[in-house]
């Protein structure tokens, strides 16, 4: 087996000599902050950047999803590689990456190298992601584990729900040097953060490593996990551009599954493998991973929609937009802690259970499946958005942390780096499917009602219905209306804008319906939850605990199994 050996930290106590977990606990809560608003505070920015660059839609989905890439393909290989060299060095070495690829996304003279300085930011972000989680749970007794994963959760979906906000008051006032790039800013704030961080890390965080861990790292397994996400990932992004059932597209789709099983397969040969596949035998474990990956899916695909219909629909600026969506912060802020707390009292099943049917209410409202309560419309005002985006909030903070506690919970302490980075990689696979199948969706449903509306309008000049049919073919979302002049009188231009509203919001409307069906079967896996949140899995539920499973919990960790053969 290919080896790379990591050298021993020093201090691999749990706790560690005389730190304060609540203290260490909110270094790790400032880097995942970082890691997770940088995930949506680009949203707010998005037209921005493209006006800036003047690119196609489809690049400017790539800012978003190459961070996302960046992220998801390397955190199975980080929660091991923590096990082994240490998680709070690699927690320290990621945000140091972090930071140098967000002052580089902030001096990005191209689209193309901001897109490459994304992904370098999201490569930082993963080394950090599996380090917060397996140190939490070496630092916190299971009594008190559902606490601090309530405080984690809350920051977790604070961060993510309040990017947009914190965009749109950046973007709004921040002034630079040039024209239109106030946007450079959401990148560079990170800067004196990252490396405050860094520095509360190195004297605040216990060091905390695998004391069984005596196998190097399975480099065969990480290069066949990566290429297997990353054709995967590909694939979902470029569908749209390439078609679906193109020989490019189906070639990286069967590239994925190909690679993913020659890694399942090498994942059963090896003594200490890359995942652990024996935790799926838990079912808190897979329903739990099911829900967080259709959680983040739902989610993270309707954040990707919302800011582009407040702009671009109903004209919001980039800060009112922001501000529109801080209800459903607000509540997150609240409802994470205290589900956290609860999950310790009552078990997670319900919990997130609720969680995920409450986010899909919230989305159903905007869509206007909900009886009696009509769809967002070009007439939509911002006090017709609070309630739809606090129930939604209220539904991500009451999952996001119980869920997280229930996975964890079911992994020994020498797999909780295993089980995190797990855990990780389907939030953030979810995320990037959420992305790719709303946005390919919306893009589909803009162009259809675009195209079929301008061909079938007697009002708009035909000089202007190929130019209009064109660019929503290519994917804008804020097609080319000319400004009144001479041949265009101002009723007319306004009268386009007017239907292209109309037609945008039916579109994003149908759309959010495929959010709400993620949302609901989130909530259906989520009911197959069997252990309390803060305690152990129930005997027979978990890894260990089966016929034939006692060698899977030994402590010695470099014994083999009569499940695998040496790599």
């Amino acid at each position: 087996m290919t080896a790379l050996h990591p050298a021993d930290p020093p201090d691999t106590s749990p706790a560690g000599p005389g730190r304060n977990p609540w203290a260490a606990l909110a270094v790790l809560c400032l880097g995942l902050f970082m890691i997770l608003l940088d995930g949506t505070i680009v949203n707010i920015a998005i037209p921005h950047i493209r006006e800036y660059y003047d690119t196609a839609f489809s690049n400017i989905q790539w800012v978003m999803n190459a961070y996302i890439l960046g992220f998801a393909v390397l955190l199975v290989t980080f929660g091991r590689f923590g096990d082994l060299w240490g998680r709070r060095r690699l927690f320290v070495s990621g945000m140091l990456l972090f930071t140098l690829g967000s002052a580089a996304c902030g001096l990005a003279p191209g689209i193309y190298p901001l897109i490459a300085f994304r992904a370098l930011q999201g490569v930082g972000g993963s080394a950090m992601m599996p380090a917060t989680l397996s140190i939490i749970a070496e630092m916190f007794p299971p009594g008190r584990r559902g606490a601090a994963m309530g405080i984690w959760g809350g920051v977790s979906g604070l961060a993510t729900a309040i990017g947009p906000t914190l965009g749109g008051v950046i973007v709004q006032y921040a002034t630079w040097p040039g024209a239109g790039e106030s946007w450079r800013w959401i990148f560079l704030v990170n800067i004196p953060i990252g490396i405050l961080g860094v520095v509360l890390a190195l004297r605040i965080v216990p060091e905390s490593k695998d004391p069984a861990a005596v196998e190097s790292l399975d480099l065969p397994g990480v290069a066949l996990i990566t290429a297997s996400l990353f054709c995967l990932t590909f694939a979902l992004i470029e569908g749209q551009s390439y078609g679906w059932l193109s020989g490019t597209i189906l070639g990286l789709f069967a590239a994925a599954a190909a690679a993913f099983a020659l890694f399942f397969r090498r994942e059963h040969r090896v003594r200490q493998p890359l995942i652990d596949f024996s935790l799926f035998r838990a079912l808190d474990f897979a329903a739990g991973n099911a829900t967080g990956l259709l959680l983040s899916a739902a989610m993270m695909g309707a954040f990707f929609i919302i800011p582009i219909f407040l702009q671009s629909v109903l004209g919001y600026s980039a800060v009112k937009a922001g501000f529109v969506m801080a209800p459903m912060s607000a509540v997150i802020i609240f409802a994470a802690p205290l589900a956290g707390v609860l999950s310790d009292r009552l078990g997670s099943k319900w919990i997130v259970a609720g969680g995920m049917f409450v986010l899909a209410a919230g989305l159903a409202w905007m869509a206007g499946l909900l009886p009696g309560i009509g769809k967002i419309s070009p007439d939509t005002s911002p006090a017709d958005l609070v309630v739809p985006f606090a129930i939604s909030g209220i539904g991500i903070g009451l999952a996001v942390a119980p869920v997280t506690s229930a996975v964890m919970a079911t992994a020994p302490r020498e797999r909780v780096g295993n089980a995190s980075g797990v855990l990780s990689t389907m939030r953030q696979v979810g995320s990037l499917m959420g992305i790719a199948i709303l946005g390919a969706v919306l893009q589909n449903r803009v162009t259809a009602a675009v195209t079929e509306g301008v061909r079938a309008s007697s009002q708009i000049p035909p000089a202007l219905k190929e130019r209009i049919v064109a660019a929503a073919a290519g994917g804008s979302v804020q097609l080319d209306i000319p400004e009144p002049g001479p041949g265009m009188p101002a009723t007319a231009v306004q009268m386009m804008r007017a239907l292209f509203m109309g037609w945008f919001t039916d579109a994003m409307a149908s759309t959010f319906v495929w959010a709400v069906a993620l949302a609901v079967a989130g909530g259906l896996c989520a009911l197959l939850l069997r252990s309390r949140a803060g305690g152990p899995a129930p005997h027979g539920s978990g890894p260990g605990h089966g016929p034939g499973d006692a060698q899977t919990t030994a402590p010695d960790a470099g014994a083999p199994t009569p499940a695998r053969r040496p790599g």
